[in-house]
């Protein structure tokens, strides 16, 4: 890709993700905070909570990789050791976007800087396109400032 029609790859991709993410919320209301999620590894499976802590829906998900605030770096899931090799193993297809697009941060095997958020969402938009996601959910940190993880949406089954 040239670097215009990398820029547009982008743009579009961010698009994308923007729309899916609304179609998400509506027909799943992932997003509106009012209750729990939960990620279990070995299954792959994330799973959305009620108030009431029923369970709501259930979605099939990639782990695409995780952003640092405080230290603007990410990293892809499929080298991170604290993700389990079956969920790194599912992952590891996004390092095509390297040959695809020509940029090599795609194939960055550790952790690496990048502007900000804002740029975690657009690697995650892109990823979740690649991917033929139906969205993504950014999972908070249960540390206090520490990085949040970007699950692509394969599938998500509503429970109640």
């Amino acid at each position: 890709m040239t670097d215009d029609e990398f820029y547009a790859f982008m743009d579009s991709t961010f698009a994308e993700l923007e729309q899916k993410q609304v179609a998400l919320s509506e027909s799943y209301g992932l997003g509106n905070g009012a209750g729990r999620w939960w990620f279990d590894q070995t299954t792959g499976k994330l799973q959305f909570f009620d108030a009431a802590d029923n369970l709501e829906a259930e979605a099939d998900v990639i782990d695409i990789g995780s952003y640092s605030a405080k230290a603007n770096s990410w990293k892809w899931a499929w080298c991170n050791e604290t993700v389990l090799p079956a969920l790194r193993e599912r992952a590891a297809k996004l390092k095509e976007l390297e040959a695809l697009t020509g940029i090599a941060l795609f194939g960055l095997d550790h952790v690496f800087e990048i502007g900000d958020e804002a740029m975690a969402w657009e690697l995650t938009a892109m990823a979740v396109h690649f991917l033929g996601a139906l969205g993504c959910y950014k999972a908070p940190s249960s540390v206090e400032n520490g990085p949040v993880t970007f699950l692509a949406i394969m599938s998500i089954t509503p429970r109640s």
